[in-house]
């Protein structure tokens, strides 16, 4: 982000296992905000409030947010990744093994605790506008820690499996600090939560402008959550209007030409990212677990007699066919969007195929920014939700918007269930390796279909683990069934 870490603690607060058992409260956690502020004047200024805002920003970061796993997993669990064994990482959940998920619970709480903190302080602030944007910010980084422990642990909105339903997520709306504020509850309702999670995006879209950018959340960005949320709630009509609204905003994101397009995946900030994580040199996630070294042995374009990342996931024959489908008369691939693949080097075992979307694009080796909602995803909610609206003509002009910039031609005359299968298609290679494929396929409700072996909707093994801790110290939450 825009600050450096600091040693000095802000605040403590107490890490989600001790908000949910009295046995863990001496595990305390310190935030170590990117401003130096000390802990006597802790959320009692600005300056206190933005700098614990910004620590929810550096959580993030985390591998188990946005650093990796929100992008990488739905790739291995889906069908649009497959695991090469380099390093052993995301094998088993390529294999789609029991207990090989996302684990964001943990740490998407801390940020949630840290949010209802700086909400509770907001009274202290005087200067309305400086207490509206951390209303709007905190709003909207809430809702999205909401949104995907929602996407993890819980079915999505009409396609629940009855017998294994145990609801959505325990929503926490007051801060925890101390002892006696410990709570233990249950999983709200599916539709509670998402009741939830549609007012704080209200807020957020009332209370934020777009002054400061894609790296923090700003009104476009929360128009942008608002329409993918609602698509996955089959909320279609909302879909597409907040899709729609986005598309008008300006100041933040704008859709990138064909003859842009694979520039854009090298710059240091995407132009289409309405929000996007930053990452300053400090951050690198390094050799191991960054995206980089997830989806690539390379360290520079066409150059494999270097190899730096391990290339653990690359795309799958089916996704490869997909973007491929389609070629000149003389055989040469149409679309712009397979020059973001190419062959990797030897140097980690068998050359593959791997994506170029997170190649050290801030001019560091495994220190890529994060686009966490682009604007092509908007034409691709709308296009669907008209779909499911019946609005035919106009989910055919938005999906020939995303074909034709990719370098196809429009497509003409479809109509029923052709219309639906380009619009997912094109949905399947546009937003592939950005953490989308595995969340789309389980809000529709399908099997996973893929080599070595298909995964029934109706699995237990959809859904995430709850951590076993949690569990066990909390005697009102219900584990998702099969664990």
């Amino acid at each position: 982000m825009k600050f450096l870490h600091t040693s000095q603690t802000l605040v403590k607060v107490l890490p989600l296992a001790a908000m949910l058992a009295l046995g863990s409260c001496q595990n305390t956690l310190d935030v170590q905000p990117r401003q130096s502020i000390s802990s006597a004047t802790a959320l009692d200024t600005p300056e206190g409030i933005d700098a614990a805002l910004n620590g929810v920003y550096d959580r993030l970061q985390s591998t188990s947010l946005y650093g990796r796993d929100l992008i990488a997993i739905p790739e291995a669990l889906g069908d649009n990744g497959r695991a090469t064994n380099k390093s052993g990482r995301l094998n088993a959940e390529y294999l789609n093994q029991p207990g090989a998920h996302f684990t964001n619970w943990q740490v998407a709480y801390y940020a949630i605790n840290q949010i209802n903190l700086v909400l509770e302080a907001l009274p202290k602030i005087t200067d309305q506008a400086t207490r509206d944007r951390f209303e709007g910010e905190c709003a909207f980084l809430r809702a999205l820690l909401y949104f995907d422990l929602m996407r993890a642990y819980a079915y999505d909105p009409g396609v629940e499996v009855a017998e294994y339903n145990r609801g959505g997520v325990p929503l926490l709306l007051k801060g925890v600090i101390e002892p006696s504020q410990i709570q233990f509850p249950s999983r709200a309702p599916i539709a509670e939560v998402y009741k939830q999670i549609y007012a704080d995006l209200t807020t957020a879209t009332a209370k934020l402008n777009n002054a400061r950018g894609a790296f923090y959340a700003n009104r476009a960005a929360a128009l942008a959550l608002f329409s993918r949320v609602a698509l996955y709630n089959k909320d279609f009509a909302n879909a597409a209007k907040y899709a729609t609204d986005a598309i008008a905003a300006t100041g933040v994101a704008s859709f990138v030409p064909n003859s842009g397009y694979v520039a854009a995946w090298r710059a240091s900030r995407h132009p289409e990212s309405f929000f996007e994580i930053t990452y300053q040199t400090p951050e690198n996630i390094g050799v191991n677990l960054s995206l980089q070294t997830t989806f690539t042995t390379l360290v520079e374009l066409g150059n494999r007699a270097r190899t730096g990342g391990f290339g653990d996931l690359v795309p799958s024959a089916s996704l490869l066919a997909a973007i491929e489908s389609e070629r000149s008369a003389a055989g040469q691939v149409l679309d712009v969007r397979r020059q973001l693949y190419e062959l990797g080097t030897t140097g980690r075992g068998t050359a593959e195929i791997e994506t170029t979307k997170f190649l050290g694009k801030n001019g560091q080796v495994n220190l890529d920014n994060i686009p966490v909602i682009r604007f092509s995803e908007m034409y691709l909610n709308r296009a669907e939700a008209n779909f499911q609206l019946g609005q035919t003509e106009a989910a055919l002009a938005d999906v020939n918007i995303i074909r034709t910039r990719a370098g196809l031609p429009a497509a003409t005359a479809l109509t029923g269930q052709a219309l639906l299968d380009e619009i997912l298609k094109q949905r399947r290679i546009e937003l592939a390796f950005e953490g989308h494929r595995w969340f789309d396929l389980k809000r529709r409700g399908v099997d996973i279909v893929k080599v070595p072996t298909n995964l029934p909707y109706n699995d237990f093994r959809v859904l995430a683990q709850i951590p076993v801790r949690e569990i066990t110290n909390n005697p009102n939450l219900r584990q998702n069934f099969g664990y």
